[in-house]
This record gives structure tokens, C-alpha cells and sequence, in this order.
């Protein structure tokens, strides 16, 4: 994924919002009746959270309705994420088991039909009923956002996504390429790398005083946190560095709009997990859902609060 698309979202997101918005009135009454017909809610799952985590699955949906069009503007991307669904679910058992539940935002469209790491006119190509469930996908990540606010003033989001590169590991996207995280230690930890860095906030306000550079790939950066417990990672202290032919995905849409590189205090990474060894099987899940909840323990302890606050609704 190109991170340039990523960064140029920052000025123009809330001004494309409105511009496609006002662009989707139409007087038209077959089409407006099509659209009320149509229920996105029946693509979209959200579950409430007690903790100062958000997961999003963007690109797991299987379901294909005929009252959307296929996508295929822009030369779309259309392959979905195999079994992140199934991961994300897998995910939330083992927090639950711990009495912890992270807020939980599910796409359930097919990406030929809508894709929500994208933004809403290329999401949708100009398919009003993709636009309705992109609306309400970006809307629950937007309430989340808003609750973990007014709970714990802070937070980390994840992105979770499949890839199919031949490296069978993990990739973490922070919005940064991968010549920028081949940097110096002296430049990755300037002003100018953390203005583009989807984990601002965390670098000036963390327990231990960590650099950019030491969070992105030291001992207790959340890559090092899961090689550690058995799952190969990149960037992490034993891979810090993706080669230039390794197509790394740095980062997109979700990533750019809902982390402190577009200003506040929580904080985004994306997730990209290999399929062998990772989302294939359910054994395979059970355990990266085990090594994944260790992580986000160590990670939030070391770097956010000393351990993980839990906040059910009043």
C-alpha cells in the first residue's frame, strides 16, 4: 500500500466527507427508494468495548449483495482478507477470558463491493448503498474513538489485515516506508519522521520515555513484543528493517485518519498477519490470538499505564 495515499489525508479527510455527502443528494425517487430499502446494517458488527483498544477488520467480509454494484474504479483492489474476521474473533475470546473486551469494528461486505480502508468515493465507486455501510463502519470506529476518549484520555488502535507477500511474517505499518525505518536512529527520531508516524502521541507521552526509534523496533516495541512470544515480526529488534522487494505494507487510510498522526491521543498501527502459520487454521489463530493479547498486556504496561485499565459502561 502506498503510504503517500495515506498522508495526504490529514487536510483533505473531513472536506472529501462533505463534498462526496452533499454529492450523494439526488431527487431521483427509484433511487432514493433503493437506498431505503437497503439495510448496511446487516454488514457491519460492532461491539462496545472496556478497554482503551480498538480493532477494525476492514477487508474479512464475504457477503456480496446484488443491490451493490462490483467495484472497479481506480483499478480497485478487490482480493479479501482471508480468515481476519475469524482472527479478529479468536482475538476477542482470549481478551474475554480476562474479563477485557476491545472496542470491535467488522465489515462483513465483500471488498468487490466496498472497501473500507479506502476512502468513501474510491471505497465505494460511487455505489450508494457501499457508501451507507462505509458511512456506518467509519461511524462505529468514530464512537469508539470517542468512548475510549472520555474513559481513558488515551488508546491504541489496530487495523487488522491479511497479506499474501512470500515472508511469512507479520508486518506492522506505522505510515512509514521502509527506507525510513533503514534511517539513522538520529533521523527516524526527529520532528520531521514523527510529524509522519501513526504513534505521535505515544512517543511523547510513554511510561518509559521511549524514542520513535526504540518503539518502532526496540525490545519492548509492539514487533519485538510479538517475535518474542513466537510470531516473526517487522519492524522488531530481530527484524527491524523490510528489504525494498518485500512490498511492506506501511500503512493506509484506517491507519492515517484514526491514529495521533492525524492529531489526538490514540494511537495506530496496522497489522498486516501472514496466512501460513497465522490466519489458516483455527489452531493456528488460537495462538496468535494467545500471543497477541500477551503483547498488547506488556505493550500497554510498559508504554501506557502500568497495566491495562478496564472501564464497563455506567
Amino acid at each position: 500500500m502506498k503510504k503517500i495515499s495515506a498522508r495526504i489525508l490529514k487536510p483533505l479527510y473531513i472536506l472529501s466527507f462533505c463534498i462526496v455527502s452533499l454529492g450523494c443528494e439526488n431527487n431521483d425517487a427509484s433511487q432514493m427508494d433503493d437506498t431505503d430499502a437497503f439495510d448496511p446494517q446487516l454488514y457491519i458488527e460492532a461491539q462496545s468495548g472496556n478497554i482503551p483498544l480498538i480493532l477494525s477488520v476492514p477487508h474479512g467480509g464475504n457477503l456480496k449483495p446484488d443491490e451493490v454494484s462490483n467495484r472497479s474504479c481506480n483499478d480497485a483492489v478487490t482480493i479479501k482478507d482471508e480468515f481476519t474476521i475469524e482472527l479478529a474473533l479468536a482475538i476477542m475470546e482470549e481478551f474475554d477470558n480476562m474479563g477485557q473486551r476491545p472496542y470491535l469494528v467488522i465489515n462483513k461486505m465483500h471488498r468487490s463491493k466496498m472497501d473500507a480502508n479506502r476512502n468513501r468515493e474510491e471505497a465505494s465507486c460511487g455505489d450508494k448503498n457501499a457508501q451507507a455501510v462505509w458511512d456506518l463502519f467509519h461511524d462505529n470506529i468514530q464512537e469508539s474513538m470517542a468512548s475510549v476518549n472520555v474513559k481513558f484520555n488515551k488508546g491504541l488502535f489496530i487495523d487488522l489485515h491479511g497479506h499474501g507477500n512470500p515472508k511469512q511474517r507479520v508486518e506492522l505499518g506505522y505510515l512509514l516506508y521502509e527506507d525510513e525505518l533503514a534511517l539513522p536512529d538520529s533521523i527516524l527520531d526527529s520532528q520531521a519522521l514523527l510529524e509522519v508516524s501513526s504513534i505521535q502521541n505515544l512517543v511523547k507521552n510513554n511510561l518509559a520515555s521511549a524514542s520513535h526509534t526504540n518503539l518502532l523496533k526496540g525490545e519492548n516495541a509492539f514487533g519485538s513484543l510479538l517475535a518474542q512470544r513466537g510470531f516473526a515480526t517487522v519492524p522488531s529488534r530481530t527484524d527491524p528493517v523490510p528489504l525494498p522487494s518485500d512490498n511492506y505494507f506501511s500503512g493506509g487510510y484506517n491507519t492515517a485518519t484514526y491514529s495521533s498522526y492525524n492529531g489526538g491521543t490514540i494511537d495506530g498501527i496496522q497489522v498486516e498477519c501472514n496466512r501460513i502459520g497465522l490466519r489458516e487454521t483455527p489452531s493456528d489463530r488460537q495462538a496468535f490470538a494467545d500471543a497477541f493479547v500477551s503483547a498488547v498486556a506488556t505493550y500497554f504496561q510498559v508504554h501506557y499505564f502500568n497495566t491495562i485499565p478496564v472501564q464497563d459502561e455506567e
